[in-house]
């Protein structure tokens, strides 16, 4: 067991030897510092909090002291059973945090999610990239994963879910129409441009580039409820210039939509 510590919180994890490199030298290091101050402004001790895409746990049990009920969503078997095992090491956190072993979609049912390098390492996805490897898993709409938990009151979404982001974002327009909670999303546009050119291999670049952009659109117009979109930088990018500047970037960015303006670093 090893006891680590982001800003002011800290809680225990197993040391596990698939993990520890990330426990002991990665989390500790300024790791998605963004991400934090995201959850130290918005948690609040009498709202609840949504994770979509737990993994082994460093979002989740960061956010169990300082929300009312963390739920936690992660369909890949070993990082699941992983995320159990931390859980079940901060005996004081356990009872505020609800884990779902599903992955989230546009539909309910069973879907197949592929590894990309092994299972647990943090990038298994719902869209096929460089793995054929695959594993079905139970797969829940947003509608239906707030009736059967009974989820209500977030004061904050989060996601980081390796490309299924471009599948699920659309089927939850209605649900961020009406209640419009902070959503703060990871995009993995790499892992979509994988899959886009692994399922069509004898499209031409102008089509996959069409195809993406219609794509990358769709996300967008999705979240037209959100007024105010922030970077990772804590600096704010318009709707008019996100589509342009998500088309020029391969690689994962952090966006947060509000409805509310802020200074981020000053919260």
């Amino acid at each position: 067991m090893k006891n680590v510590t982001k800003n002011d919180v800290s809680f225990n994890v197993s040391d596990d030897k698939q993990f520890a490199y990330f426990w002991h030298t990665v989390f500790p290091n300024h790791w998605e510092d963004f991400t934090f101050e995201v959850l130290d402004h918005f948690l609040h001790p009498d709202r609840n909090y949504l994770d979509i895409g737990s993994w082994i746990g460093p979002t989740l049990l960061y956010a169990a002291s300082l929300a009312k009920q963390s739920f936690g969503v992660e369909p890949d078997p070993v990082a699941y059973e992983a995320l159990k095992a931390n859980i079940e090491l901060n005996q004081e956190l356990k009872e505020k945090i609800t884990t779902i072993n599903k992955a989230m979609s546009f539909k309910s049912g069973t879907m197949n999610l592929y590894k990309r390098t092994r299972f647990g390492d943090s990038s298994s996805s719902l869209v096929r990239s460089l793995s054929d490897d695959f594993q079905p898993v139970s797969v829940s709409t947003l509608k239906d994963l707030v009736s059967d938990y009974q989820i209500t009151d977030l004061s904050l979404i989060k996601m980081d879910i390796e490309g299924g982001e471009y599948l699920l974002i659309p089927a939850m327009r209605k649900y961020l129409k009406r209640y419009k909670p902070p959503l703060y999303l990871s995009l993995h546009p790499e892992f979509l441009k994988s899959s886009m050119k692994k399922r069509c291999p004898n499209s031409s670049e102008k089509k996959l580039q069409k195809a993406y952009f219609k794509k990358v659109k769709k996300l967008i117009q999705s979240l037209d409820m959100y007024d105010y979109i922030y970077l990772s930088s804590s600096e704010r990018i318009e709707k008019s210039k996100l589509v342009q500047a998500l088309l020029k970037n391969d690689n994962p960015i952090e966006l947060l939509f509000t409805t509310t303006s802020f200074n981020l670093k000053q919260s």
